[in-house]
Order: structure tokens, then sequence, then C-alpha cells
């Protein structure tokens, strides 16, 4: 569950960001701040990478860019971001998004690399949530970081 995974300060609800590097430095800083052992310009280098391999924005208006690192965690490094006004992503895939889709929701995480099944099973735990329309519609109109956490524990279930 992304619940447990976890806390208020890993959400911020009016990202500052108006573009992709920014938006990801910018989520990076309360995962250094709570796991120290994950190095700011590595994890960068990481998403940076990733990213140029396919986009991460999956869903209209979600994103969810995410990256392997070799230090031990202990657990995946999740950050949540919602930007009122949006911020610019590449297309996956042209039939689901426009050429340059307007993201509001980005999910940015850091797994371990040895650790492929909590890899599977927290990106699937995501995309369950973000599938579901009320659950976007509600998130996007959260007004602080424990609104949000209220609401992934809600349509957790």
């Amino acid at each position: 569950m992304i619940s447990e995974l976890l806390t208020c300060k890993e959400i911020k609800v009016n990202l500052e960001s108006t573009e992709k590097e920014e938006c990801f430095a910018e989520l990076l800083e309360p995962l250094v701040a709570k796991f120290r052992q994950l190095n700011r310009s590595e994890a960068m280098s990481a998403l940076l990478a990733r990213e140029e391999l396919k986009s991460t924005a999956i869903l209209p208006g979600v994103a969810i860019p995410h990256a392997v690192t070799s230090k031990k965690l202990g657990s995946p490094a999740i950050a949540i971001g919602i930007s009122k006004n949006g911020i610019e992503f590449d297309s996956v895939d042209s039939g689901i998004n426009e050429k340059n889709p307007i993201v509001k929701l980005i999910f940015e995480i850091f797994f371990e690399e040895d650790d492929a099944v909590k890899h599977l099973q927290v990106l699937r735990d995501i995309l369950q949530l973000v599938s579901n329309q009320h659950f976007l519609k509600e998130v996007l109109k959260a007004e602080s970081s424990q609104e949000v956490m209220d609401i992934i524990k809600f349509f957790e279930g």
C-alpha cells in the first residue's frame, strides 16, 4: 500500500515547478531528507536517464517518474506532487495523450536495484489508484498533504 510508504512530508500539493526537470528536483528534496543515503546528483541523473528511455506520463494528467538506485533504502522512496497549472511531459503514447501532455499529479519513486518484486507491487498499487477517475478528481482538489494522504488511504480501502 502506498500510504504505508510515505508521510505527509513527501507530499507537495502546490508544486512550484513549471518544467519537468524542476519538478523532478523539487520532489527529490523531501526524499533526500528522508533517505540520507540517496545521493541527490545520482538520483537526478537516474531519473533523467529513465525519462529519456520513455516518458513516464502514463495517463492523461499523471506521470510516474521512477528510477533504480544502488543504495539500500529499506523501502521504495516515494514523493507525490500536485501541480495546479500542470507540467508539460513528452507523450508516452499519442493514442492516449496529446503530443505534449500536461501532467498535474506526479509520483516520483526510487527503488533498490535488487527488489523487482517491490518495484512491480508499488507501480501496480499506484496504477490502481490513478486509474480511478474519482481518486484523480479528489486528489487534484486537495488543499493539504494530510488531505492527500487521507484520500490515498480511503481509496486503498
